[in-house]
């Protein structure tokens, strides 16, 4: 008697309780799975990035606009898809569009309709840029920083982002243009319509529209001395040479900052994105500076020999010298890349960036969207994101968001968010890991799936990679 493919592995998998033993480690002190050989890292409003040392651009939290060409919610860092070109920074701005400066020192572009008036969701090369160190992106428009200290801007100065003296000629800029009194230029930074840009000689300058006034280039009140400059809305932050750190709201004007004077001096900040304001010292140590009431300066614990720091939307990523990258604050959408879709209030402690599980079939690494994760001792992947790609079936009820069919062959399965049992070919079999409904989609236990349906699947922890081989 013939004996059909699907029965043996069937039997298996019934046999070993359809679980995956696994020692999973907490993303406090798990380096073994960390992301690696960092070099960059910058925020938005809920997206992380992180450039590594060959020049990838790593994203991962709110897919929307971040480059990964999707609207998904991702839970660990994924490389979205870029020119063959190395990238060194990143800047996604306040809106739709981000840029980026390859190691080449050419500039990038992406957003739903770039300014550049190519809707794209992928970079695209600005053209008639060179010798770019640096760039910044506003709401609608672009800087980008020279070798030789040029300022260069594009995109829209209809708030005089731009250039404040054509704003009633030239409301778009479609191609990069040297900024005038912008020479000289050692940094930059834009939030909204309103930017700064530190000169050569540490004077503090900006320009554009807040509570809907326009401002040629202007020097900052208290402006003098600067190291280093970041900004978020309405709201600068520098360093000067003593190590203080300044705190400019433009929302009640053109005034003197407030100024921070810390134990250790300060040599650069986040930009007070997250309710404070964090700031690296010289030893490499964090602080945190909160400004309501009465002001408040302590130390966050666990990070030590600190180079970068950057915030977004409630939370914050610091980058060590040894090319780790780690992360505290909201985890709502899956912005700190710890791999678990299950811990949206994230946490107070920093934790360490993990790097994503991979999934090759057939030797061949697949790029899903919605990325595996582990819980309670098992793998669980997307249904969509896999295995249509094994060529099975797959039906999801999306009126109540519970049930999911596969059909592969001869064999049917029903499995039901939550339950632990399955309908396989009419029959139930009881599961140790009942399928889970993360990022709107249906997530299933890995082995049980792919050894119904035949398949054979190895879990290597070491390289963090599951391997499904179909043959």
């Amino acid at each position: 008697m013939k004996v059909s493919k699907y029965v043996i592995p069937l039997v298996v998998c019934l046999c070993l309780g359809l679980c995956i033993p696994f020692h999973i480690t907490s993303a406090k002190d798990n380096t073994t799975h960390a992301l690696e050989s960092i070099s960059y890292i910058q925020t938005s409003l809920g997206t992380s990035y992180a450039i590594d040392k060959d020049g990838t651009i790593w994203t991962w939290g709110s897919g929307i606009n971040a480059g990964t060409g999707d609207n998904f919610t991702h839970i660990s860092p994924l490389p979205f898809t870029t020119p063959n070109a190395p990238f060194k920074t990143i800047s996604p701005g306040a809106g739709i569009y981000t840029s980026a400066v390859t190691q080449q020192g050419l500039v990038y572009s992406w957003g739903v309709d770039d300014p550049s008036r190519q809707k794209t969701s992928s970079p695209v090369q600005v053209q008639g840029l060179k010798d770019i160190v640096a760039s910044a992106t506003g709401s609608e428009h672009f800087l980008a920083l020279d070798k030789n200290g040029q300022v260069w801007g594009w995109g829209s100065n209809k708030a005089g982002q731009l250039d404040n003296t054509k704003v009633k000629t030239t409301s778009t800029y479609t191609t990069p243009t040297p900024l005038p009194g912008l020479n000289g230029v050692k940094a930059i930074s834009t939030y909204d319509n309103y930017s700064v840009a530190l000169k050569k000689d540490g004077t503090l300058w900006g320009w554009g529209s807040i509570n809907e006034s326009t401002t040629s280039p202007t020097l900052l009140t208290g402006g003098q001395n600067i190291v280093s400059v970041t900004m978020s809305y309405r709201e600068v932050i520098a360093v000067n040479k003593e190590g203080q750190v300044l705190d400019w709201d433009l929302s009640s004007g053109m005034h003197a900052p407030k100024t921070y004077t810390l134990k250790l001096p300060i040599t650069s900040t986040d930009n007070g994105a997250a309710g404070g304001i964090y700031a690296i010292a010289t030893n490499g140590s964090v602080w945190k500076i909160d400004p309501r009431n009465q002001p408040t300066i302590t130390q966050v614990n666990g990070l030590k020999q600190t180079i970068q720091i950057a915030s977004g939307n409630s939370f914050t990523l610091a980058l060590d010298q040894n090319g780790m990258v780690h992360s505290w604050g909201s985890n709502a959408v899956g912005q700190l890349g710890i791999g678990n879709p299950f811990n949206p209030s994230g946490t107070s402690t920093p934790v360490i960036v993990q790097k994503p599980i991979t999934v090759q079939l057939n030797k061949t690494e697949l790029r899903i969207p919605n990325l595996p994760f582990l819980k309670q001792n098992a793998v669980y992947v997307p249904v969509r994101g896999l295995f249509e790609k094994m060529n099975a079936t797959v039906t999801w009820n999306k009126q109540n968001r519970n049930d999911v069919f596969i059909t592969s062959g001869t064999t049917s399965i029903h499995l039901t968010k939550g339950k632990n049992t399955a309908i396989v070919n009419g029959k139930s079999v009881p599961l140790s890991s009942p399928p889970q409904y993360v990022n709107e989609s249906i997530f299933i236990p890995l082995r049980f799936i792919s050894e119904t349906i035949g398949a054979h699947v190895n879990w290597d922890s070491t390289n963090y990679t599951v391997s499904i081989d179909t043959n």
